[in-house]
């Protein structure tokens, strides 16, 4: 039996460390096994990844505590050792993003006790009452609910339990997700041509891009090849980019599927370690989650589905910095598993790999049941600010085609990627402008709780009366975000059910509920949301979407803010006429003449990509090349300026300018965020497997503490 354990912790640290194995400890301690150790002066937690039967160590330190169960399987161990290289992080960070938190805490989950009608009959006229309602349920009451409605106390229930007068049975609840918001009874649906042709692509296996217009049916072809992995014997996990998404993904599966697991944030510790264990027990046939997901421990994995595989959400922008995709295809090549990329508007990277025969690529160019695409009618808000002599929230033509959909008691979807009320506040004598302490951006002002909040750091103040710099006491105020649409549609349509759906509105699995149960009833007439409501979501009676500013990604330093425009409309657009009665869309922007406007206006998806690739070929970014963000940031402005320095100093004394171009050391588009300074770097390489283990080397040359880290993003995301 080993003495010793080597130990990867969930810390910047590329090594394992040593431990003997107290005596107690080995009949369970082996690879997999979450350990309490001792680490300089303090106690950590850390996953046994070997075992060995001496070490040359002269000091080693023994376990402090080991768990009893295996909760990172050999196929885990190696997928996250592939991982920690392909991201740059260590391999303890990336096990610990793999497993959820419950379960490494152990967390059992809720325990609901039931209680029913028992046997024999009662002597007190109480107990008589109180039988007689049990036996009239027609299914047993959680034991709140049952005192609630029976008329007496938790002491009456306990005393008919001991007497076998009422049952009492301990279960865990099923996890729902927010799916019993949306019923989705099962359909009989004959596939179209289409269809039919993408499930073929599908069932050969590899990495299929499935590429189809809002409304085609990409859902069905999911439903079906699932349908097939399982009659295998095997499991699916299926991504979704968005929690908002989750429920009417869940009632679909549900529908088709008795065994479905999930996994996402808006779920308890508890709830998720729950789902977790039923998956690794076998007990589930589907795992719908958002990115982590991709971890769910499945016995046989079959298929891997990512739905909307474009979406950023996909990117996990802390350590590991991993992106799902990537993941998901690499797991599914372990295991011999079929990956389907679905979404109306591929990422360029993906279609540029099917393009090139990496993925296999199946299309669906029309929607089901041939219905046609929502016409899209752009609105120059130029135009419309100078004939107006003001800037309006919703234009006229806005405005009018609401009323419109109002009286023929249809619903309105507004989209704006910008949460509060005013974005911006200055002052016009001085030029002072209101920004956050800690960070390089504006501050939000949200008219709710009547503060402004910094949306990175989450510092709020309260709004300026007048000029804090020379004393001016009119400050503009202008910008918008959700909330100020929410009230701006109140104030033109008075007596409207408008609701809102965004990070700020939507906080608990009972606010998602009722959101949803709102919209899908038809309760509400106008919903107003940001990203979560752009995708996924199908309402037939959705028969106008507004896009009330679709310039917000132009005015980030991005290479792909052209793409994201695109991608913004079409999604969008695709949230109406889905239904008989068709639908339209409005897109209000002060550039209608940009290419990725123009060409998400007629659905030319074909030319905007194109043109876009031209673009990136001619400057050398992704597809082309892999992107490299090295980041340094820290407390001490004059030490982060250093750092950066000798940072380029040493990517260029080492990386070959055959190999990689290293662009910078620059201030970063936020400079400052969250009390640190940032300058950063980014290295275009042609290929990423030569260069990145000396990139890696290169940054962990510098120390990386609270107060300076030099950070490693392997195909960056955010280039803020």
């Amino acid at each position: 039996m080993a003495e010793f354990a080597e130990v990867v912790l969930n810390m910047p640290v590329d090594r394992a460390f040593t431990y003997r194995i107290p005596e107690p400890m080995r009949d369970r301690v082996r690879p997999g096994v979450r350990v309490d150790v001792p680490f300089r002066n303090r106690q950590t937690s850390g996953f046994v990844v070997s075992l060995a039967d001496r070490a040359d160590f002269p000091k080693i330190r023994d376990l402090s505590g080991a768990g009893a169960d295996v909760l990172a399987d050999e196929k885990l161990l190696d997928l996250t050792r592939w991982l920690a290289a392909r991201y740059g992080c260590s391999w303890g960070e990336a096990l610990a993003a793999a497993i959820p938190t419950g379960v490494k805490k152990g967390s059992r989950g809720k325990i609901v006790r039931l209680v029913s009608a028992g046997e024999g009959e009662a002597r007190s006229d109480r107990h008589r009452a109180v039988l007689a309602f049990a036996r009239g349920l027609e299914a047993p009451l959680p034991r709140p609910e049952f005192t609630e409605r029976a008329g007496v106390g938790s002491a009456v229930v306990s005393t008919m339990v001991r007497a076998g007068l009422l049952r009492e049975a301990k279960v865990r609840p099923d996890i729902d997700a927010m799916a019993e918001a949306i019923k989705e009874r099962r359909k009989e649906i004959t596939l179209t041509a289409d269809q039919e042709e993408a499930l073929r692509v599908v069932e050969g296996g590899g990495v299929v891009l499935l590429h189809g217009v809002t409304g085609s049916g990409k859902t069905e072809v999911y439903l079906r090849a699932i349908r097939r992995v399982v009659e295998q014997g095997k499991q699916a996990i299926v991504l979704v980019p968005e929690i908002a998404l989750t429920p009417q993904t869940v009632s679909r599966f549900k529908a088709r599927f008795g065994r479905v697991a999930v996994l996402h944030s808006v779920l308890t510790e508890a709830d998720r370690a729950s789902q977790w264990r039923a998956t690794r027990e076998g007990q589930v046939d589907v795992i719908v989650g958002a990115r982590s997901a991709v971890f769910a421990p499945v016995r046989s994995l079959g298929a891997v589905v990512l739905d909307e595989e474009h979406e950023a959400a996909y990117k996990q922008e802390n350590a590991p910095r991993y992106h799902a995709r990537d993941v998901a295809i690499e797991r599914a090549r372990r295991e011999g598993a079929t990956v389907i990329l679905g979404s109306a508007t591929p990422s360029l990277e993906s279609l540029h790999r099917a393009r090139a025969g990496e993925y296999r690529l199946a299309r669906l160019p029309a929607r089901v049941e041939r219905r046609e695409m929502p016409e899209i009618e752009v609105v120059d808000m130029t135009a419309e600010k100078a004939e107006l002599k003001r800037y309006p929230i919703i234009s006229r033509r806005l405005e009018q085609l609401m009323r419109q959909a109002m009286e023929r008691q249809e619903q309105v979807l507004l989209f704006l990627n910008r949460r509060g009320y005013l974005t911006h506040v200055s002052c016009p004598r001085c030029r002072w402008f209101f920004s956050c302490r800690r960070c390089d951006v504006a501050m939000t002002f949200h008219r709710e709780i009547q503060r402004a909040v910094c949306h990175y750091c989450f510092d709020t103040q309260p709004l300026p009366e007048s000029c804090p710099g020379c004393g001016a006491g009119r400050l503009l105020q202008y910008g918008i975000g959700t909330e100020r649409i929410e009230s701006e549609i109140k104030r033109l349509f008075p007596g409207l059910a408008v609701s809102r759906m965004d990070s700020d509105s939507m906080k608990t699995r009972q606010d998602y509920r009722e959101s949803l149960r709102a919209l899908w009833g038809g309760d509400t007439d106008v919903l107003v949301g940001t990203q979560m409501v752009a995708k996924g979501l199908d309402v037939p009676d959705v028969t106008l979407v507004g896009v009330v500013s679709a310039d917000t990604a132009f005015h980030i330093p991005d290479f792909r803010a052209a793409e994201r425009t695109f991608q913004l409309i079409t999604q969008v657009a695709g949230r109406t006429g889905r239904g008989p009665k068709g639908g339209r869309v409005v897109v209000q922007t002060f550039y209608p003449q940009h290419y990725a406007v123009k060409a998400a206006a007629t659905y030319d998806f074909t030319g905007f990509v194109n043109q876009e690739l031209e673009h990136r070929r001619e400057l050398s970014y992704p597809p082309f090349v892999s992107l490299v963000r090295l980041l340094v940031q820290g407390w001490n402005e004059e030490r982060v300026r250093k750092t950066g320095d000798e940072l380029g100093a040493k990517l260029r004394a080492t990386v070959d300018e055959s190999q990689a171009t290293v662009l910078g050391p620059a201030v970063a588009p936020l400079y400052k965020l969250k009390g640190r300074f940032r300058r950063h770097f980014l290295v275009k390489v042609p290929k990423l497997e030569a260069v990145l283990p000396s990139l890696k080397r290169v940054a962990g040359t510098f120390p990386n503490t609270s107060r300076l880290q030099v950070v490693m993003d392997v195909d960056p995301v955010n280039m803020l």
